[in-house]
């Protein structure tokens, strides 16, 4: 089992493991050199009193990628990102390997080349590869025990609590069947889908005294009832002042879940911010289509919208704002490009022609529309 794990049940967290903030060096543990403390001597702040749960600058991974006759490469490099108190962040990007590396030099089970990160406001973690008291990381779906069923590991993590039993698991099982996985609860863990005992740790991390959570699965696809779990999940965590940090490059489940994301490119961060933000200024597409003639009807569309970007996406007519507004083309608000980027007027032109789709949608911007927007736009400036 997992020392995160271990640790937040109140066990010997073991070898490797810090015990918490101040204490001594575990054995075995290799200080940076020239160090000599677990963290910094800052003081440790009050709970109540945290702001900025991570806060990385300029960081850059010892890790390289070595190709031949070109100089070695950070894998990351110069990663600046700041995680507030009770947000809940979507890590993506096009790597898996970029994603968990980043993951696992924030919750300090990796050390990083150049920089400075600094956990919780408690200073920067000298003893590296070792997991601090207040951080709860999950790296791996085979963190519980296989010996007993579903509710009966959540009521043994959770034994530290003092209050009745009974009581108790009545409240672990009602949130079982809150978050749409009561029909697993007396389910054998060994009987279990990785994606679901991954689900069942994240309960326990949340009914944790760690203040950040660190989810570092991105090679892990949830379907949408694990979805909506770990978005009621994440959901109970804000209410409790947590912060969780999920590596996944599923953006059903940063939309429904995250509050906040980034998404990482050729070892860089290239968009940090809101989940809202990312939505709205970069999917550009305005109106969907469908219709069994759907060739039939771009080309129709290509002349009539001239302004608009069209394309056939998921057997649907997407069409885009191309990215043009009056202020590049020297016009005025009025100008025909803002018009075509309205679906109002889109359909107005759709009835005019005599065209009669299947199906006509207003695109409810999404965060896979606008995650592929970001990535044209950076492979373009490259």
């Amino acid at each position: 089992m997992d020392n995160a794990f271990k640790q937040s049940l109140g066990t010997n967290p073991g070898p490797g493991v810090n015990p918490g903030p101040g204490t001594k060096p575990v054995p075995g543990t290799k200080p940076v050199p020239g160090t000599s403390s677990v963290l910094d001597t800052n003081p440790e702040p009050a709970a109540n009193q945290i702001k900025h749960v991570v806060f990385m600058k300029n960081i850059s991974s010892g890790e390289h990628f070595l190709r031949e006759g070109e100089e070695p490469r950070c894998v990351l490099s110069d990663i600046n990102l700041l995680v507030k108190k009770a947000e809940v962040w979507g890590i993506n990007g096009r790597s898996i390997f970029e994603i968990k590396l980043l993951l696992e030099i924030m919750a300090n089970i990796r050390p990083y080349d150049n920089g400075r990160c600094v956990l919780i406001e408690r200073g920067m973690p000298r003893h590296k590869r070792i997991i601090l008291q207040h951080v709860f990381y999950i790296g791996s779906s085979e963190m519980i025990y296989n010996n007993m069923n579903v509710l009966e590991f959540l009521m043994f993590s959770m034994s530290r609590f003092k209050t009745d039993k009974v009581e108790l698991q009545d409240q672990i099982f009602e949130f079982i069947i809150d978050i749409g996985l009561g029909g697993i609860s007396l389910t054998p863990n060994k009987m279990l889908t990785k994606e679901e005992k991954a689900v069942i740790t994240l309960i326990t991390a949340a009914y944790s005294d760690c203040m950040m959570i660190v989810f570092n699965l991105p090679e892990v696809e949830f379907d949408e009832v694990l979805i909506g779990a770990i978005t009621k999940i994440s959901s109970f965590m804000k209410s409790k002042g947590k912060t969780l940090i999920l590596g996944t490059q599923n953006c059903s489940l940063i939309e429904k879940a995250c509050s906040h994301t980034a998404y990482i490119a050729d070892g860089k961060i290239i968009y940090q911010g809101s989940v809202e933000n990312l939505r709205l200024n970069f999917d550009k597409v305005v109106v969907i289509i469908r219709d069994r003639n759907i060739y039939r009807m771009r080309d129709r569309l290509a002349i009539l919208l001239p302004h608009c970007k069209l394309s056939i996406k998921d057997d649907g007519l997407q069409i885009s704002d191309n990215g043009k507004d009056a202020s590049d083309s020297g016009k005025e608000e009025s100008d025909p490009v803002k018009e075509e980027n309205d679906p109002g007027y889109i359909y107005k032109k759709i009835i005019e022609a005599d065209l009669l789709p299947d199906h006509v949608e207003i695109n409810p911007k999404t965060v896979q529309n606008a995650y592929e927007e970001l990535v044209f736009q950076h492979d373009l400036q490259k």
